[in-house]
């Protein structure tokens, strides 16, 4: 290999590095913006599962299909506000965003497409229903904290795992997990949100 092909593959290695960190932090930036999702969405769903929880021991009317429905209503008309509004300045063609963004419109999905099934069948599985959420919430975070190597993401998507392991274990749900489901999505939705917003502030 003469100079001039050595000099190429270096300059060519060196710019690959280059559009790889660049990829990254780009991405690091959009998860602040997903960090805002997260608290969004934290907050909305901490909020219904403790209404639920209220609603299961009597303490509010019972009005748990309209609990949800407002939920995914509100959330997703904020989530999408917010994406208007901070998503622009840092859009374009990126596998980092790409993959994690859909690792979270997957959950989404995966949940809404459930549940509308499950209230037209008019059957519902309480334990399937927190076993499932809680292993996609769980898959979420992983993917997330691989593709923008953030480890404090694993520690969320292991607590959603535990969560799915124990729920799982259970012949029945009972209406305590309601409460650990709004508790989990305080630490285990909300605050990764804070944090990740604060990863993007400190690389600005």
């Amino acid at each position: 290999m003469d100079q001039s092909t050595e000099g190429v593959t270096a300059s060519q290695a060196e710019a690959d590095l280059a559009l790889i960190r660049k990829m990254m932090s780009a991405g690091r930036k959009r998860a602040g913006i997903d960090g805002s999702h997260l608290v969004l969405w934290g907050a909305v769903l901490a909020v219904t599962f403790l209404a639920q929880y209220l609603m299961s021991t009597g303490i509010v009317p019972r009005f748990h299909i309209e609990a949800w429905v407002v939920a995914i209503v509100t959330g997703s008309i904020a989530s999408s506000y917010l994406g208007r509004k901070m998503g622009p300045q840092y859009c374009g063609p990126n596998p980092t965003l790409t993959g994690y963004v859909s690792a979270w419109q997957a959950v989404g999905l995966t949940m809404v497409l459930y549940f509308v099934t499950s209230i037209l069948s008019g059957e519902t599985d309480n334990r399937t229903i927190s076993i499932l959420s809680s292993g996609v919430m769980g898959s979420a975070f992983f993917v997330m904290a691989r593709v923008i190597i953030t480890k404090p993401l694993y520690f969320a998507a292991f607590g959603w795992w535990a969560i799915m392991i124990y729920d799982a274990q259970l012949a029945e749900i009972h209406v305590e997990t309601l409460l650990v489901k709004s508790i989990a999505c305080v630490f285990l939705v909300l605050f990764p949100g804070l944090f990740l917003k604060r990863l993007s502030s400190a690389e600005d």
